[in-house]
């Protein structure tokens, strides 16, 4: 496999004029183990102290099951390399496939949260991206959006935005697919995570997970507020995957772990 691979998709789109912000946030992943194509999933940069990151799941990076440990490809293989198909600065309807190594040798290169265990697993990951050059347009998410004067209730609706199966929601450019969910669960019962209820496939693993208010909504005084004119958006975190195969329920990991992981380098 080449160390690089432009994907010339169209050529009508200049800029992300008309795109969503969200629907620039969400990037497409491919795993690889030297040359063997072990699946895809979804992914998203943040910038901190001028740098850049790439936020997944460990399960992901690891190739590995959260609970169990083995690995979730059935050809045994762990992924060495992640491929990142980022914008380009020169034509947004345009994407570079990029190398990025997962390892050092036999050290690895993505920062996990200091309280992550085998046995009680945090399933988010800290990547730092190696590869910035000026060909590549980034739209970072903005992690003030968590801190948004917005409070999420069970029932309410959520979107997951990324790349079920590895399908795109246009067949000529790779833009993410927004998946529309429930909240499942209070919140703030759990420190780490909360659930939805949303029918999401293999591949949005790693998908940012927004909540968005045109009418009303909650401020974190008690206050009910009716916004009369624009949108409030509140980042609720980094989704998971289904907490089994057969429910629709999955898992959504909160933002606060991100700085905690950059905090603890």
């Amino acid at each position: 496999m080449q160390n690089e691979e432009k994907l010339n998709t169209t050529n009508n789109i200049s800029a992300p004029i008309g795109l969503d912000y969200f629907s620039g946030v969400s990037l497409y992943l491919q795993l690889f183990v030297n040359s063997q194509h072990l699946g895809q999933a979804t992914g998203f940069v943040i910038e901190n102290n001028n740098k850049k990151y790439l936020i997944a799941n460990w399960h992901v990076v690891s190739g590995r099951d959260t609970i169990t440990g083995k690995p979730l490809s059935k050809t045994g293989g762990l992924p060495d390399k992640i491929n990142i198909a980022h914008h380009s600065s020169s034509d947004f309807g345009t994407w570079w496939f990029i190398n990025e190594p997962l390892y050092d040798g036999e050290k690895q290169l993505w920062l996990e949260h200091p309280k992550s265990t085998e046995s009680n697993r945090i399933d988010v990951v800290v990547l730092p991206l190696t590869r910035t050059e000026e060909k590549l347009a980034f739209v970072p998410l903005n992690l003030n959006l968590a801190k948004s004067d917005m409070v999420a209730h069970p029932a309410q609706t959520v979107s997951i935005i990324g790349y079920p199966l590895g399908l795109s929601a246009d067949d000529k450019v790779l833009i993410p697919i927004w998946k529309t969910g429930h909240i499942a669960s209070d919140v703030e019962l759990n420190e780490n995570f909360f659930l939805i209820d949303a029918t999401t496939k293999s591949g949005m693993s790693g998908s940012p997970v927004i909540m968005r208010s045109s009418g009303g909504f909650q401020t974190k005084n008690g206050s009910w507020i009716m916004a009369m004119a624009g949108m409030r958006e509140l980042f609720l975190g980094v989704y998971s995957g289904r907490i089994h195969e057969l429910s629709e329920i999955g898992k959504v990991w909160k933002p606060k772990l991100i700085e905690e992981i950059l905090n603890a380098r």
